[in-house]
């Protein structure tokens, strides 16, 4: 049993699960889609044998071991028609006087992008529509009149859609992914593969930017 957050259940979970089963057929997964306070709670009773997701504070239980995976970066989208898609550079300052949808406040995607605008002495653009949920962006950006903010790892290894357009922008915004389990637990051999499978499958994103993003989307 494998708990993850709905960033790494949208993209990387299934790239890894795909992986593993083209070695090991007879292989089963049970998958759960939980927030990183849910899951490291999880992982905690064992009612999940790990979780992958973002780093647990430091108040956290200390049964909890956080073995980091690698930095999710935040990359800036829109429609294939939007007035910035097809530019060739664009700053953070042009991209903020557009429309944008955005994932709740209080989230760490937000934290994080909050955190860029500040350190360029920008203020954060309201946000014309807030939701977390991908499948109502993508609807809202196939109309080319937002912008959102999305995870290098979904945009990595999700199978976006064609019309999805990543802006020529690199902002320092990162989150520190990981394997979240219980200390001093042995796991099954199944289990220790699929971690292993997990650490080759992200090795990529540790250089990920937007100009591989946009060469990797235009030819697929």
């Amino acid at each position: 049993r494998i708990g993850g957050t709905p960033t790494m259940c949208a993209g990387l979970l299934p790239r890894a699960i795909s992986s593993v089963l083209a070695q090991r057929a007879n292989f089963r997964f049970h998958i759960t889609e939980l927030e990183s306070t849910k899951l490291a709670s999880e992982v905690l009773t064992r009612s999940h044998d790990f979780g992958i997701g973002r780093e647990h504070s430091a108040g956290d239980n200390d049964n909890l071991v956080f073995d980091r995976l690698f930095d999710d970066r935040l990359f800036i989208v829109s429609g294939a028609k939007h007035p910035l898609a097809a530019r060739r550079s664009v700053t953070l300052e042009e991209a903020a006087h557009h429309q944008w949808l955005l994932p709740a406040a209080e989230g760490s995607m937000m934290l994080q992008f909050r955190k860029e605008f500040d350190r360029q002495k920008l203020e954060l653009p309201q946000s014309v529509v807030t939701t977390m949920s991908i499948l109502a962006r993508y609807e809202l950006i196939a109309t080319n009149r937002f912008l959102t903010v999305m995870h290098g790892s979904v945009l990595r290894f999700a199978n976006a859609p064609p019309f999805l357009r990543v802006l020529p922008l690199d902002a320092r915004t990162e989150i520190q992914i990981g394997i979240i389990r219980l200390k001093n637990r042995t796991l099954a051999a199944s289990a220790e593969l699929f971690m292993e499978t997990v650490r080759k499958v992200v090795r990529p994103m540790s250089s990920l930017n937007a100009a591989q993003l946009r060469r990797d989307m235009r030819e697929g």
